[in-house]
């Protein structure tokens, strides 16, 4: 190469291969020493295992009777579509609760520390702050869910197989507790308010009766016509709906805040309801169907009205009745009983494999990164030695030298300070 170069000639790749093939014992020897010395250090390191439990997302609503509330709008009433028109209504705003809820949950620091608590985590890691131990844990354990198919999973890492399968199961479990507790905290505080609204549609149910009885007694009125009777009743169902639609949201918004997808969802329900119900107490409405069971009011006689009147109060105050003895009871229910609420897909199992280190794969790298070190230090050492054998750069070597002088002399000024100050 350097003959190559003292010519003129341009520098062609069998010089570089003679500057390596030169050089070869240097770098093939200190990349294996840096290679070996790797694997050995890596066989100190203690392996590594991970354990991997998924479960299903749990639902929204935990309790019997915020599923029936739920299922109200779209149930309750034939033919209704104003269930799906809410849920497409709550897709557009994305405002469905994802898996990603239930993983802040168990990410937070109160769930760490029973995990902590459980497992003796703060002897185990040698921390003596709580927040060293959290860190810790945080770095040991992987929370997230699958884009895939949706499920939640927990991946935990530690040195044991055995307490990396026992960490992974409790985080479930943990979080199944806690789910049961809100569960039954929910239906509790919805258990005494529908109490108190059944209370109140008994007096009303009883009043309604006791006013329809009166006004049939004095006008002798028994009995409308058919037609008249199945609109009354639609409409008085239309009114208990509402009416229990309206219970629903008075619940949610105790707990919840006006932008929550539940309390839109209910909002614009209840808009719906409101809607058909305008359109059947109107005789014009906009639904040609409902004018074939409607009779016309200039063709009902004053009794017959009154009494339309009070048969609708009547079988709406019925209805209303009946729908909170069904929440009532399934709101007990749910106070009572004590089921897992999460559904556990793949429970996690002490693995038999170790996830980490990577022996080979690191030491692999480590050796091929410290040959392209030595190939370069190589080309640099090759350099050095052939612009210190030409004389034409002595000057500039000269330069060099007096520019670092000043460096060198700081740096002793320096090791001189540090000896002093040690004696």
């Amino acid at each position: 190469m350097n003959q190559a170069t003292e010519k003129g000639e341009d520098v062609s790749f069998i010089d570089y291969l003679m500057v390596l093939a030169k050089h070869s014992r240097l770098i093939l020897y200190v990349s294996a020493a840096a290679g070996l010395l790797t694997l050995l250090l890596l066989f100190f390191i203690p392996n590594k295992y991970t354990a991997k439990a998924r479960f299903l997302p749990p639902q929204t609503n935990l309790t019997l009777s915020g599923q029936l509330l739920d299922d109200l709008g779209g149930a309750a009433i034939p033919g209704s579509r104003i269930r799906g028109v809410g849920e497409m209504f709550g897709n557009l705003l994305g405002l469905k609760q994802p898996g990603n809820l239930y993983v802040g949950i168990m990410g937070g620091d109160h769930f760490s520390d029973w995990i902590i608590e459980d497992f003796k985590l703060r002897t185990l890691f040698g921390k003596r702050y709580i927040e060293d131990v959290r860190q810790e844990l945080h770095r040991r354990v992987k929370l997230g869910t699958s884009d895939k198919d949706g499920l939640i999973f927990v991946e935990v890492t530690d040195k044991s197989p055995q307490r990396a399968a026992e960490i992974a199961n409790a985080y479930v479990g943990k979080l199944d507790q806690q789910l049961q507790k809100l569960a039954v905290q929910e239906a509790r505080e919805r258990l005494a308010f529908l109490e108190k609204e059944l209370t109140k549609a008994s007096h009303s149910l009883a009043q309604s009766e006791e006013t329809l009885r009166s006004f049939s007694e004095k006008s002798s009125v028994l009995q409308i016509d058919a037609q008249t009777k199945g609109m009354i009743e639609y409409i008085a169902n239309l009114r208990a709906t509402i009416d229990a639609k309206e219970v629903e949201l008075q619940v949610l918004r105790q707990r919840a805040t006006p932008s929550n997808y539940d309390v839109i969802r209910a909002e614009t329900e209840i808009k719906g309801l409101k809607e058909k119900l305008r359109a059947a107490e109107s005789q014009d409405g906009p639904n040609p169907q409902l004018g074939d069971v409607m009779i016309a009011t200039e063709r009902v006689p004053s009794l017959g009205l009154e009494y339309m009147r009070l048969y609708r109060e009547f079988k709406y105050q019925e209805g209303l009745y009946r729908l909170y003895i069904k929440l009532v009871e399934l709101a007990r229910l749910d106070e009572a009983r004590n089921i897992s609420v999460i559904q556990v897909v793949d429970p996690a199992r002490p693995p038999e494999k170790k996830s980490a280190p990577q022996r080979l794969l690191i030491t692999l790298l480590v050796t091929g990164v410290t040959l392209v070190i030595m190939s370069m230090v190589a080309f640099v050492r090759e350099f050095w030695q052939n612009s210190r054998a030409d004389n034409s750069n002595a000057d500039l070597r000269a330069q060099l030298r007096q520019c670092s002088q000043g460096y060198r002399q700081d740096f002793h000024r320096f090791l001189t300070f540090l000896r002093l100050k040690k004696q």
